[in-house]
């Protein structure tokens, strides 16, 4: 059994995401920051990091409510192209993952105004784009984070010393990389049509171990050795 995903429109999700990214500034010189919020929103630039949550919940309001007409038709557009893939994915999952079974969790996809599409490993949601232009990219965002859920299940049971370190950069490395190796490999590829780069400091590794074939054990056990020279 696999799970059911299921499409909502929060606009209250993107003030609480908003804070998370500012919050984790911190840890990544804020990147992520800059990527999902500022380059696309400039207009938070001129706070210097000092926001108050009324000017977030405003324009995040603000942005739903203009939008609104364009946010539900993508929502309803995002689902149907799900479906047409979906058994394709949790057959190439469980291909890949054997023994391994689905973690419990809500599994709600969320639209966000945002650039970047976090996922929440507690309750399994993520989020995927409000508007985009390009229809079929939340199809590989989608495959992309249920991908990251069923990983860290089977990850954190083979690598037991992680299990309470699941929010450690050393386990969001190792997570990153394999899911850029799978979703590249062809069969993947013949249902995302979507090619991920990865994050830059993952390239060099990505590169090395994509070359070579090998079960998911090997490949992670792989992974982990290379992560390890980096962290």
């Amino acid at each position: 059994m696999h799970p059911k995903i299921k499409f909502k429109i929060d606009p209250k999700k993107d003030i609480s995401t908003f804070f998370d990214f500012l919050k984790d500034a911190k840890y990544d010189e804020g990147r992520n920051f800059e990527w999902a919020i500022l380059k696309h929103h400039p207009y938070f630039k001129k706070f210097n990091g000092e926001i108050d949550k009324k000017i977030v919940k405003d324009f995040v309001f603000k942005y739903y409510s203009k939008n609104k007409k364009a946010i539900e038709k993508n929502i309803i557009t995002h689902e149907n192209n799900w479906k047409k893939i979906e058994k394709d994915f949790f057959k190439l999952a469980h291909d890949l993952f054997l023994d391994t079974k689905w973690p419990k969790g809500k599994y709600i996809a969320y639209t966000t105004m945002w650039s970047m599409y976090p996922r929440f490993l507690d309750d399994k949601t993520f989020q995927i784009p409000a508007i985009s232009k390009k229809k079929k990219v939340a199809s590989f965002i989608i495959a992309h984070e249920m991908l990251h859920f069923i990983f860290y299940e089977y990850f954190l049971n083979k690598y037991k010393k992680y299990k309470s370190h699941k929010y450690d950069f050393f386990v969001w490395h190792v997570s990153e990389i394999f899911n850029v190796i799978i979703m590249n490999r062809p069969e993947w590829q013949k249902i995302l049509k979507n090619k991920d780069d990865g994050y830059p400091e993952h390239g060099k590794i990505i590169e090395k171990l994509s070359k070579k074939e090998c079960c998911i054990d090997e490949l992670v056990d792989n992974i982990v050795l290379e992560v390890n020279k980096i962290v």
